[in-house]
This record gives structure tokens, sequence and C-alpha cells, in this order.
């Protein structure tokens, strides 16, 4: 998964990529809000994403369910806003 980015202006795109193929990434769906330095983890049936920063630093967990392709949810919120967070989990952790 690739969420988010920065062109000039920030994007809300989620992009994914099959691992067991060769080939480019495929459109997913779109984060709650267009934004920059997100972060993310997953297990095999959702993932979260700390979107970041969206013109201004954000608390946002968004999250998607991995088996269909699909726009984020909102899924609660950060205890403080984070630009830039460092995922890290074991078996649906979460972000760091």
């Amino acid at each position: 998964m690739f969420a988010g980015g920065d062109t000039g202006s920030k994007v809300d795109t989620i992009d994914y990529i099959t691992m067991a193929s060769e080939g480019n990434a495929t459109d997913f769906g779109n984060l709650s809000a267009a934004a920059c330095f997100c972060a993310g983890t997953s297990d095999k049936i959702r993932g979260v994403l700390n979107i970041g920063d969206t013109g201004s630093v954000v608390n946002t967990i968004d999250f998607i369910t991995i088996s269909s392709t699909g726009n984020a949810s909102d899924f609660g919120d950060l205890t403080s806003v984070r630009r830039f967070a460092a995922p890290a989990s074991d078996s649906h952790g979460g972000l760091g």
C-alpha cells in the first residue's frame, strides 16, 4: 500500500501492488482527506493509517479493508497529532 503524497498539493490516493506478481501499482481508493507523511500498518484483514499532514498536522486514523478495494473510513484519532509517525505492529498491534 502507498497512500497520500504531495505533488505540489496534497493527494488522497491509495495505491497497492500485488507482491506475487510483477506490475505497476493499482488504484485502491482514497483517503478520507488529501494528506502527506502517511504512516500505516496492517494485518491480513484491515489496514490503519495515520494520515499525517493535510496542510496542518492532524491526529486522524483511517482504515481500509485489505480484501476489497475502496475508500478509507475514519477509524478514530491518535492521542496527539503526528506528522512523521513510525508504524510498527505484530499480530491487528497499532500505529507508533
